[in-house]
């Protein structure tokens, strides 16, 4: 029995050793012919990395992979150019047109809102060039006349001074020539005032000789026995109130309305509410001046057929061509600018 127990497992171990010894064989083998596990996988390594580095090397010469590599880059990219752009313009252009209409009606009418009391004042709207504004100094001569037939009753300086903007002074003179001369005192008109911002505002007067009681004469002008009369007389102009020489140059600081207007005026004895307007326009010739065009202002009262007429010169700061007044009996004294200089 121990003979037969220690044969059998002798003959397992030879088993056991002759297959370990066919296994170990078989894997000498194995390992060491050429193309076996280690080659293919490093074969498959190598082909895996000639891949990745012949692909960027290779771009040109491969039409397939080039057209499927380009393709989706070039049209994504174009595309992504082209709608954000057609989105862009419509949206940029849409509120351009909408929001300036709004904004445009919001100026015009903040401008025009405080302008539209000026134009009484300021702005006569009348299609003439124009120059606003008080001047220093005004040296006029002007011819008298009388009458429809316009009878000549002599000649006159008239000086207008502001030198401070706040007073002024008009000297109307006699103008004789030299080789000219009247027994009777030469006339003359002496008016003083303030300026306001109304324009201006006379506050004494004298007055010396005939011819100066007929430029400031409202209602009648006097007849020709108290014309020829060296007699003077002087007052106080209440206040607002204008004669008929600062007349000459109120619209110098208030040019007339389009619309136009209401003035009280005064001869020192008589004042009357008067309405003025605008009546056309017509053009006079000055020697100093040449031709000028000038707009005509138009006063008269409501309780009197006498009416003033005034010619005056828009683009020389409305200053006077010619002055008309008919009383109300028909009367007619008229002054006709010769010369005009202003600085």
């Amino acid at each position: 029995m121990p003979t037969l127990a220690n044969s059998a497992t002798r003959t397992v171990h030879r088993r056991l050793q002759i297959a370990l010894g066919v296994s170990l064989l078989l894997h000498v083998l194995a390992l060491s012919k050429p193309g076996t596990f280690s080659r293919t996988e490093k074969g498959a390594a190598f082909e895996r990395l000639e891949i990745s580095l012949r692909a960027p090397q290779t771009t040109a010469p491969a039409p397939s992979q080039p057209q499927a590599a380009s393709v989706p880059a070039v049209t994504p990219s174009a595309q992504a150019l082209k709608v954000p752009r057609k989105a862009e313009n419509p949206i940029s252009a849409a509120p351009t047109p909408t929001k300036p209409p709004e904004a445009q009606p919001a100026v015009t009418t903040a401008t025009l809102s405080p302008a539209t009391p000026a134009p009484e004042n300021r702005t006569p709207g009348i299609p003439l060039p124009a120059l606003i504004g008080p001047v220093q100094r005004v040296a006029i001569e002007f011819e008298i006349f009388s009458g429809a037939d316009r009878q000549p009753i002599g000649t006159g300086r008239d000086l207008f001074v502001s030198d401070d903007k706040q007073h002024y002074g008009v000297s109307i003179r006699q103008a004789l020539a030299a080789d000219e001369a009247t027994g009777a005192e030469p006339w003359q008109v002496e008016i003083s005032g303030t300026v306001t911002g109304h324009g201006l505002s006379p506050t004494l007067y004298q007055l010396k000789g005939g011819v100066s009681e007929r430029l400031m004469a409202l209602k009648e002008v006097p007849q020709d026995a108290a014309m020829q009369r060296g007699d003077s007389r002087s007052g106080r102009i209440a206040d607002g109130i204008l004669d008929r020489q600062s007349l000459l140059y109120q619209f110098m600081l208030q040019p007339p309305a389009l619309s136009g207007g209401k003035l009280w005026l005064t001869d020192g004895a008589n004042h009357r509410l008067y309405t003025y307007r605008l009546a056309g326009i017509d053009s006079f010739v000055i020697p100093s001046l040449g031709g000028v065009h000038t707009i005509k202002v138009v006063l008269s009262s409501n309780d009197s057929p006498e009416t003033i007429e005034l010619w005056l010169i828009p683009d020389l700061h409305y200053l006077p061509a010619k002055l008309r007044h008919t009383d109300r009996n028909g009367v007619i004294t008229e002054q006709l600018v010769t010369s005009l200089e202003f600085k």
